[in-house]
């Protein structure tokens, strides 16, 4: 949004939803004023145009009269309590992503841990307490591998890197705000969509500002500083390599928008949710740019970082989506489609247990939960599920926890989902 979409240029990733994508959103809001003279297409400076407005004024003001005989009372629920969040919906979009980004900022701690063994560290992000303290909850962490696995990685991206010419274009595309690739699922459009937009948009700033404090503290050099044959077919970013920007943000597209729609494991908008994140994160390695583990650490993050944000948005919210109004055509089977009640899954990459001769390539069904587990080895046909976790000792979680809700982000939810469940039809009945 506006200025901010800066922030998503320092993502690197993207701009990734840029912030500025939703000031397309926002863009449409910026019908900008009445003052901006742009809108009306007319060319006009600042000087010039503020002293046309003077003069006008001093023809039709007439002489001065008491406020309530001239003010127009088309707003009668100003000065309700302090912090309504219904409020949300007077401002421009870009003040009211700077509150939620700060509501979503101000509940996050970041620290480094030690490990079990001597030398060992963790990057880990949690969750602020409203008690504080000990209470704190992990949301995810990350730790880094040792050198020699990626130079060993070195190899995926000489690979990888076959596949250039055929993707080339999607790759300079997702450059950018990538709103066209996930509008190839569901019809978005800055006028149809805007609060769906501006949820997704707040998603990816706030996978944004985690993986570029993690990409700081992990400080993990870029696959060109390794070898002069990687020669990269774009610019190589300004920040660390781990964890991978569009990675990140990816899935926690994909995990926010299967949230929205109430898609899981097995249904088909899910499978292409996942493999769109896929690939945008695999683009990343056939550009010369990420590792295969930097887009598993991603993975790791989006996932973890997109259950928390869903959480957080309808922990206030009633625990199912109320009908539309008759006739009762919802999308999905109501039954089923239950709010996670402030449940997340905090996760582990555990980067620092990976050898040289592990090299694992990125692989989107890598199991980051218990129901995961279940069906990579139903997708893989392991007949002992047990097995599984084994595989990937690199990944891991803790039991689900259950974190507060805002209603500052379920305001935005609920905007957002009423665009699609049919409840948006019921503000335009008269």
């Amino acid at each position: 949004m506006s200025g901010l979409g800066g922030a998503g240029g320092a993502g690197g990733a993207g701009g990734a939803g840029g912030a500025g994508g939703a000031g397309g959103a926002g863009g449409a809001g910026g019908a900008g004023g009445v003052y901006d003279q742009g809108a009306g297409a007319i060319p006009c400076d600042g000087p010039l145009f503020a002293q046309a407005l003077i003069g006008h004024r001093d023809g039709i003001v007439g002489s001065w009269r008491v406020p309530e005989e001239l003010t127009l009372n088309f707003d009668l629920q100003r000065f309700q309590p302090l912090d309504d969040y219904r409020q949300l919906w007077r401002w421009e979009p870009w003040v009211r992503a700077t509150a939620i980004d700060f509501e979503l900022l101000s509940n996050l701690r970041f620290s480094i841990e030690p490990g079990a063994n001597p030398g060992e560290q963790h990057a880990q992000l949690w969750h602020r307490s409203p008690t504080g303290g000990v209470n704190d909850l992990k949301l995810v962490s990350l730790s880094r591998p040792d050198q020699s696995v990626f130079k060993a990685q070195a190899e995926w991206l000489d690979f990888y890197s076959d596949l250039r010419e055929d993707r080339m274009a999607e790759i300079l595309c997702q450059l950018g705000p990538q709103h066209a690739f996930w509008g190839m699922l569901i019809y978005l459009h800055p006028g149809r969509t805007p609060k769906t937009i501006e949820l997704l948009d707040t998603a990816v700033r706030f996978a944004i500002f985690a993986e570029i404090r993690f990409k700081h503290a992990l400080a993990a050099p870029r696959a060109i500083e390794y070898s002069s044959q990687m020669q990269p077919m774009i610019q190589t970013p300004g920040h660390g390599s781990m964890p991978s920007g569009h990675s990140t943000q990816a899935f926690i597209v994909a995990v926010v928008l299967c949230a929205l729609f109430n898609q899981k494991f097995g249904t088909l908008f899910y499978q292409q949710a996942m493999r769109q994140a896929y690939r945008v994160a695999v683009n990343r390695t056939v550009a010369g740019v990420h590792f295969p583990v930097d887009s598993i650490a991603g993975h790791v993050l989006g996932t973890a970082l997109g259950e928390y944000f869903v959480a957080r948005c309808t922990r206030n919210l009633p625990s199912v989506p109320a009908s539309p109004p008759p006739p009762p055509a919802v999308q999905h089977d109501p039954a089923r489609y239950m709010r996670p009640n402030g449940n997340f899954t905090p996760r582990a990459f555990l980067g620092h247990v990976l050898t040289a001769t592990d090299n694992p390539d990125f692989d989107y069904h890598e199991p980051l939960s218990p129901d995961d587990v279940t069906n990579y080895a139903q997708l893989h046909k392991i007949a002992n599920p047990t097995t599984v976790p084994g595989m990937f000792p690199f990944l891991q979680w803790d039991p689900p926890v259950v974190v507060d809700g805002s209603n500052i982000l379920s305001w935005l939810w609920n905007q957002a989902e009423s665009e699609w469940n049919g409840n948006g039809l019921a503000n335009t009945k008269f």
